[in-house]
């Protein structure tokens, strides 16, 4: 599971604001429209929302607004879609109050059936902060191609958390063993029931487990500079903004000789590329694309039979790990030994009480002589 990672968070949910009231006529139960499709973003100046859902059938629909905080809680007006018998809609909902938080009710119905069998989805605008004793963590693995989200409890703010955790890893440290620097938390019961990833990342998640929401993506869009996730809760949907997290560039492993370790998703089985000595030290060094503020790397060498593994950890800045000939010589002889190193870059959410955590891999097999 993408958690259980070194230097990570145990993490489960969260909880939000309690849901307005709405309209009786509007029952999200009775929606063509797939809730957890559902991803919208306030523009710059708050006035319009861009509103993106799918349909489990060819459909039509329209959509209105009103202020959540409004004691009529009804849609003066309907705007039909712009889409039409078409199963995915972007739709812009437009002369909204910039400071108030809206309730958008979007009426479907299947293209092959008459307007009159419409039932509605209703999108309550609602901030996906977690409540003061809780922080959100969103986890993104790479090399697994998987995400989750979770939350922990904890009373601090995201970015001191954070602080704490990474003040473990402030130099090189290498073990006999697949134990490195972590961080645990209690969790909490998950009150989060699906969200929605686009840009770096685009997939949708769904709950697992009473602690867990996870999905898995195709592959993420490392030169996208765009990043949002949309976070349904019984309160409605909230949006989060990230910035585009910092990632590995390249990694190369030293041994007898060296090589440069690739995206094989720990799948490999080539020959190993790269033969170790036991008189000679192993060497991983990379470049980073993006700032190393926050991230930390850590260096895997898988256990094998009676060997242990080997794992070190060090701040991303330092730019190398040098594992010593006295380690090295305990590797199992002759035999093809996994290598990995993991960047995990991290983001403090302190308002919304959110962490995210991307973990990038690169890895190669290896060979002791």
């Amino acid at each position: 599971m993408i958690l259980a990672v070194h230097a990570a968070f145990c993490v489960a949910s969260c909880k939000f604001a309690a849901a307005p009231k709405a309209p009786r006529r509007a029952g999200a139960n009775d929606s063509i429209i797939i809730p957890e499709s559902v991803t919208f973003e306030r523009s710059l100046d708050r006035l319009s929302i861009n509103l993106s859902f799918e349909t489990r059938v060819a459909a039509n629909c329209k959509f209105g607004f009103f202020p959540t905080s409004s004691e009529k809680k009804s849609v003066p007006s309907y705007i039909p879609c712009a889409g039409r018998s078409a199963t995915k809609f972007s739709e812009t909902v437009a002369g909204l109050p910039k400071d108030q938080t809206v309730t958008i009710v979007i009426m479907s119905w299947p293209s092959k059936d008459d307007e009159k069998t419409a039932k509605g989805l209703i999108i309550t605008e609602s901030p996906p902060n977690a409540d003061r004793d809780t922080i959100n963590v969103f986890s993104v693995d790479l090399g697994g191609t998987r995400l989750e989200l979770s939350s922990i409890a904890g009373a601090e703010r995201p970015s001191e958390t954070l602080s704490a955790a990474l003040s473990k890893v402030q130099n090189v440290s290498c073990n006999l063993n697949t134990v490195a620097p972590s961080f645990s938390a209690s969790r909490k019961s998950n009150q989060i029931l699906s969200v929605t990833s686009r840009g770096f990342v685009n997939a949708t998640a769904a709950v697992i487990s009473n602690s867990a929401v996870a999905g898995s993506f195709a592959a993420a869009q490392r030169q996208s500079t765009e990043w949002s996730v949309t976070a349904r809760t019984s309160s409605g949907y909230g949006q989060l903004r990230f910035a585009k997290p910092t990632l590995l560039r390249s990694v190369t492993f030293a041994g007898r000789d060296q090589a440069a370790a690739d995206d094989d998703f720990l799948e490999d089985v080539d020959p190993p590329a790269l033969k170790l000595t036991a008189t000679q030290t192993f060497v991983a060094s990379w470049i980073l694309e993006g700032d190393p503020k926050n991230s930390m790397v850590t260096l895997s060498i898988s256990p094998s039979g009676g060997f242990k593994g080997v794992t070190c950890s060090a701040p991303a800045s330092i730019g190398k790990i040098t594992i010593p000939a006295t380690l090295v010589a305990q590797f199992p002889q002759n035999e093809r030994l996994w290598v990995s190193l993991r960047l995990d870059s991290w983001q403090a959410f302190d308002d919304a009480r959110w962490l995210t955590r991307v973990s990038d891999w690169k890895s190669l097999g290896a060979q002791r002589l």
